[in-house]
């Protein structure tokens, strides 16, 4: 029996002795092969939100910080949820130029319920975009229409999409123009745009013409009245109107959508301002055809 205890005492001792000498040993090479983390790196990571959205480019917060700091390159307004005040602290730590960034918010570029689209076939598996529009297209038949399974308000990290009869509506107070939605989407409904844009197009359609009318009555026909109107700024880019809002003015903007005359389909972002629009050029239209008949009327009479 007693032999049994000295044994036993003479493994303790082992162990405990074996675990210093490991522990001496673990504690000598974290220290000798420690990874020393730039101070900045972290003072960077502090001021980001947290969001991890990848809108930046990079895995996170914590890649992002990296780079900036370490790589020349990588600017400082990168961060789209922290906006202005994170792009001059970052500049503050690690001391390069702040550039002005204006600020974007994601904007829906479909009217798939305004032009009465409807299904072509019912879709049966899992409740997402991504997976309805593996099934031939989706179930509408624009096939350039909003699928409406809501993967972008499932996506937003900011809470800004909340889905509405089938549709996507972003609070544009909420959205930060982190992207996430937009590299979500598979039918590119959504797009960045500056937040003080005047106008947009709520059209993702490549089709034209008559392919359009047969399925959307508010789809855009590519008639590019639009792009005469703002030569050179509104243009059609990959089969789609695209804006180029650096370069758009306040008269540009209001002459395309005078111009446009499918449903307004190029219309002002401000509901009440498009709605005023609409009354003028109705206006408008109905005077020029008044003109135009009591001219006719005046030609049949002095012939008469």
């Amino acid at each position: 029996m007693e032999s049994a205890w000295t044994t036993a005492g003479y493994g303790l001792a082992f162990f405990i002795i074996f675990g210093a000498v490991c522990g001496v040993v673990l504690a000598y090479a974290a220290k000798r092969f420690a990874v020393q983390i730039d101070p900045k790196i972290e003072a960077v990571r502090a001021c980001l939100p947290g969001a991890n959205c990848g809108a930046c480019g990079f895995a996170g917060c914590e890649s992002y910080a990296e780079a900036v700091v370490t790589i020349p390159d990588v600017p400082v307004n990168k961060c789209a949820p922290g906006k202005g005040d994170v792009a001059c602290k970052v500049a503050e730590i690690t001391g390069k130029q702040a550039a002005e960034a204006g600020e974007v918010i994601s904007v829906l570029r479909c009217s798939k319920n305004e032009g009465g689209v409807k299904r072509k076939h019912s879709y049966v598996g899992f409740d997402t975009c991504t997976g309805a529009n593996l099934a031939f297209g989706g179930p509408w038949e624009c096939d350039f229409a909003c699928i409406g399974y809501g993967d972008c308000e499932t996506a937003c990290p900011f809470h800004a999409i909340h889905m509405h009869d089938g549709m996507p509506v972003i609070d544009p107070e909420t959205c930060t123009g982190c992207g996430v939605c937009v590299k979500m989407c598979p039918k590119s409904v959504l797009q960045l745009v500056p937040k003080d844009a005047p106008v947009s197009v709520p059209c993702s359609t490549k089709d034209k013409g008559k392919e359009v009318t047969n399925v959307c009555s508010a789809g855009c026909i590519h008639c590019l009245a639009c792009t005469r109107k703002a030569k050179d700024v509104v243009n059609l880019i990959n089969d789609r109107i695209e804006i180029d809002y650096p370069n758009l003015t306040e008269q540009m903007a209001k002459d395309a959508v005078w111009a446009c005359n499918r449903q307004f389909i190029f219309r002002y972002r401000d509901p009440e301002q498009q709605a005023k629009a609409v009354e003028q050029i109705k206006a408008e239209q109905a005077a020029k055809k008044a003109a135009a008949a009591a001219k006719k009327a005046a030609e049949e009479t002095a012939e008469a």
